[in-house]
């Protein structure tokens, strides 16, 4: 009797004196830990802030160690590892042009490339090392008790604030019942939503692939994500996820019965969605947000959502002085991402000893947003968002570079249809705000990606080695069958 290729594989790995997977496994494991758990450990025990910077040395150093220890044979493997290295070079060296002919800050390279680079140098880290069963298996638990731990947390702060017995008070004042339910991510501005999101993405990989649990359970992990929407008032999360639906969906235009099934997947979906909000308290929420007509300019056109969210590419195109800006942007961390609308300002006391060079958008930015009353009532129209940001900071050059990384894992690391929606969410989310520069979710959606292809190339590889196997027994029964001069 033939041995599958996973239980050749386990024999071989007790062989094994020093398994260098297993180690990396580990390591990268902990690097994710650093990321997903700094902010409740800050927020618990009152730790420094910067400690909420230290993911970035775990996950660079994680990186390194894989790619120096990593002994994988596989051509596919490696040719993969080596094109997401050079792109992440690439984009390197297009933050480092930028910032030379804007005079910016290396520490606004370093701090750029970190957060935008870092989810595809974790990625990276995962690709390149060879997993065993055992070491997928530990990944899996290690990601999905994670999840759990932030989808129970989220559910125990909303009871806890609104007894009064905690205080969800953040940098940007302090909020109320419902944005102070954030799970692991307690408490930062946009907690809230990261929670919510990483509970949705870890809650569908449970529903879908976790098939040794129980249905019941697994649907009873769906419900539980979509009641931390709810009780934390994230819309954009629901959103976002509908959206991404809808362009998966659009993606299998060619594959006629798989577009069908998500079609109506999505009409029952929509059906019971629009129901909910005009029959169910909870969802009451819902139908007053869509019913909002001055979003969409019907009663201001002047101040519709499309023109308030614009203004800050027209504040960008006003500070252009060289050709090359519309090629190399304004400079790493100047405009409207992550770093430029917030961090540096934040941190400027300890970024300004290191050479940071100020924003020179933000007091214009922000000035228009605190005066203007429809940035003020919802976030999916704040004019701050990544996708402006990496087009502002970096110009069309650096935005193509970036956007060409999140094709080559689209077209070589996405192999199913939860790995294609996962990265859909990140490409949405990267319109709203800066949650596409948020490590803790962003790093839990690398993991997911990572962890669905070497599933995936596991299995696949256990089916060409099962197939061998047969070949090899039939050949020993019947010699006869594969003689080159037998007659058909």
């Amino acid at each position: 009797m033939s041995l599958s290729y996973e239980e050749d594989e386990k024999i071989a790995t007790r062989k094994k004196k020093k398994s260098f997977s297993i180690n990396n496994s580990t390591l990268i494991l902990l690097a994710f830990s650093t990321a997903f758990y700094s902010r409740i450990f800050c927020s618990i025990t009152g730790a420094p802030s910067a400690l909420n910077f230290f993911h970035f040395v775990s996950v660079s150093f994680a990186l390194v160690v894989a790619l120096a220890t990593s002994r994988t044979r596989d051509r596919k493997q490696i040719a993969l590892s080596w094109t997401l290295l050079w792109w992440l070079l690439v984009f390197l060296g297009t933050m480092v042009a930028s910032a030379l002919i804007n005079g910016a800050g290396i520490i606004n390279v370093v701090f750029n490339f970190l957060l935008l680079g870092e989810p595809f140098m974790f990625l990276l880290a995962i690709v390149v090392i060879p997993l065993s069963p055992a070491s997928l298996k530990q990944m899996r638990l290690w990601l999905l008790v994670s999840a759990l731990i932030n989808l129970l947390l989220a559910q125990l702060q909303r009871i806890l604030l609104l007894s009064g017995n905690i205080s969800a008070a953040g940098m940007r004042g302090t909020m109320d019942a419902t944005d102070g339910v954030q799970g692991v991510f307690f408490v930062t501005g946009a907690g809230g939503y990261v929670s919510a999101a990483v509970s949705v993405s870890a809650a569908l990989y449970f529903f879908l692939y976790v098939k040794a649990v129980p249905l019941w359970i697994r649907i009873f992990g769906l419900i539980g994500a979509i009641h931390q929407i709810l009780i934390s008032d994230t819309k954009q999360v629901l959103l976002t996820s509908i959206l991404a639906w809808v362009v998966l969906v659009l993606t299998k235009v060619q594959n006629i019965k798989k577009l069908l099934g998500y079609l109506i997947a999505f009409a029952l979906a929509v059906s019971a969605f629009v129901w909910a909000a005009q029959n169910l308290e909870a969802f009451s929420v819902y139908g007053y947000w869509f019913g909002r007509s001055y979003l969409f300019g019907i009663d201001d056109p002047q101040n519709s959502a499309l023109g308030v969210k614009s203004e800050g590419i027209r504040m960008v195109l006003s500070h252009y002085h060289s050709p090359l800006n519309w090629f190399f942007g304004l400079g790493p961390g100047h405009t409207l991402g992550r770093l430029g609308g917030w961090s540096i300002r934040e941190y400027w006391t300890i970024l300004s000893r290191l050479g940071a060079t100020d924003p020179p958008l933000y007091d214009e930015i922000w000035k228009f947003i605190n005066g203007n009353w429809l940035a003020l009532t919802t976030t999916l129209v704040v004019p701050l968002f990544s996708w402006a940001g990496i087009w502002g900071d970096l110009g069309w050059v650096g935005l193509g570079v970036y956007l060409y990384l999140g094709f080559i894992v689209w077209q070589r690391l996405c192999l199913d249809d939860l790995s294609r929606f996962l990265l859909l969410t990140v490409f949405v989310y990267g319109f709203f705000l800066t949650q596409m520069e948020e490590p803790g979710f962003m790093l839990t959606i690398a993991a997911f990606i990572g962890l669905r292809w070497h599933e995936n190339r596991s299995k696949f590889q256990n089916y060409l080695y099962e197939r061998k196997s047969q070949l090899q027994f039939s050949v020993l029964q019947d010699p006869s069958s594969f003689s080159p001069n037998r007659t058909p």
